[in-house]
């Protein structure tokens, strides 16, 4: 039998194995989607005169829906952009403070844009927004940018607490 503290780390390893394969697998796919429909429009127009109707509008779609399926697989492996110019510049205190800072208006900001993105989303709803020439909603994207936003929210606030309970005196562990 496996000792309960350990049996938590067994099932959030597993939720997180399942999370990450089914955003990453779904923003493959959306990839492929993307790749096939390029393919076969770009044929089209050019060996027979006869583009895919629609075809920018649903790369646009998909296109959003792979970034933003992306955002909490990097967000995750801290995957994201950082500058570090001045590092070098300033003591190991200050920069202990600026990490953190950096967490804490990560956190906002995100949590921000997930809350932007619902309201967002519930409007788009209700005015039953479609594209121009398929007529495909845009509720569905609205919704999927606010729930991965939200759950990237979630990451960084798990980081930051992980990150919190790591720390000792000297640094973190």
């Amino acid at each position: 039998m496996i000792p309960i503290y350990r049996q938590s780390n067994v099932w959030s390893a597993r939720a997180e194995h399942a999370i990450r394969a089914l955003l990453s697998g779904t923003a493959a796919a959306a990839m492929f989607t993307m790749m096939a429909l390029t393919l076969v429009d770009v044929l089209g127009r050019y060996l027979f005169s006869s583009p895919v109707s629609g075809a920018y509008e649903v790369t646009e779609l998909l296109l959003a829906a792979v970034i933003f399926m992306g955002l909490p697989l990097i967000t995750a492996d801290d995957g994201h952009i950082a500058v570090d110019i001045l590092d070098g510049v300033f003591s190991d205190r200050v920069h202990a403070v600026q990490t953190w800072l950096i967490r804490l208006i990560n956190i906002a900001a995100f949590g921000i844009f997930a809350w932007l993105l619902w309201e967002n989303a519930f409007k788009v709803l209700r005015y039953e927004d479609t594209t121009a020439v398929l007529k495909i909603p845009y509720a569905w994207l609205g919704f999927m940018m606010a729930v991965t936003t939200s759950f990237t929210t979630l990451v960084l606030v798990a980081q930051f607490i992980i990150k919190l309970a790591n720390k000792t005196p000297e640094g973190e562990r």
